[in-house]
């Protein structure tokens, strides 16, 4: 008899498309079909070691687009908040202001700028304790801690004082620390009525004589208009600086910074925590210490 050839390509190809993989159209030629049942059995052979190859491909490949899944997602739960650029490239925000601080163990030690308080012998003004200061291209984020025991817990003043152009030739108000080129106080509180708030400050421009001192402040921003945001739990507060809002423009790569606490009683306002501070001495009576110097991470 003439040879017989049965094509099974079109057999195939739908096992492709349904499957998502290549694979050649098989052909399977009988010669002689008259010698009976021993052919047939060859072709039903080599047609069920076809359907069992596809199926061991097919599962492979199912496993294996498993593998890569959970790699993907291993790699997406280990990144940590210190990189604010996930690949899509989308800004990730590497601190929450939510009152919960385990964030922060997560950044780059290196990148944060920290000041830490003497101690009562050493120093006045003790009651902020530590002051944490970590700055990327879209805000600046601020924790502190500080010591109820000193300061009131019903209403809680905070200051942020800022050389906004990194210029010691500009600015003034000195007093606080060893520079006098601070350009911008931000006002606000952070405790009102012995429960935490939002701190949203208003904003002061230095207009005063370069390194004077003195009270000579003209506000740029009222309280309230969403620059800052804050929240605390126990005795640490947090803070969120948006860069874009600030009015002055955006601060530098490289700016200088300080905080001080007050105690409010009636009309008069004390400080009772600053930071940085330092050690008075001779040459230094007052104990200052230079502002905190915080660089932008890129």
């Amino acid at each position: 008899m003439h040879n017989i050839i049965i094509n099974f390509g079109t057999f195939l190809e739908r096992f492709r498309n349904f499957f998502s993989f290549e694979t050649k159209a098989r052909e399977i030629y009988f010669r002689n079909f008259a010698y009976g049942p021993a052919d047939t059995m060859t072709l039903l052979k080599t047609f069920n070691l076809d359907i069992i190859r596809l199926k061991f491909v097919y599962t492979m490949k199912k496993i294996f687009a498993l593998l890569a899944i959970a790699s993907m997602m291993a790699v997406a739960c280990g990144k940590d908040n210190n990189d604010p650029k996930p690949d899509n490239g989308e800004y990730v925000k590497p601190i929450e202001i939510d009152g919960d601080f385990s964030d922060w163990a997560k950044l780059d030690s290196k990148k944060v700028a920290v000041a830490k308080t003497l101690t009562d012998d050493e120093t006045s003004y003790t009651a902020l304790k530590t002051v944490m200061v970590y700055a990327d291209k879209n805000s600046v984020f601020i924790r502190f801690s500080f010591d109820k025991d000193q300061m009131s817990m019903d209403y809680a003043p905070f200051h942020i004082w800022i050389d906004s152009d990194n210029d010691e030739s500009t600015g003034g108000y000195a007093g606080n620390f060893t520079e006098s080129s601070i350009d911008v106080m931000l006002e606000g509180v952070f405790i009102d009525g012995s429960e935490f708030v939002s701190y949203d400050p208003s904003v002061y421009q230095w207009i005063g004589e370069p390194h004077a001192s003195g009270w000579f402040w003209d506000e740029l921003l009222a309280g309230g208009s969403g620059l800052c945001s804050g929240a605390g739990n126990g005795t640490e507060y947090e803070i969120e600086l948006v860069r874009e809002l600030f009015p002055l423009g955006q601060l530098p790569d490289e700016f200088r910074i300080g905080f001080d606490i007050q105690y409010v009683d009636g009309e008069d306002w004390n400080t009772v925590g600053l930071l940085p501070n330092g050690a008075p001495t001779n040459d230094n009576a007052g104990g200052l210490a230079p502002m905190l110097k915080v660089v932008t991470v890129k």
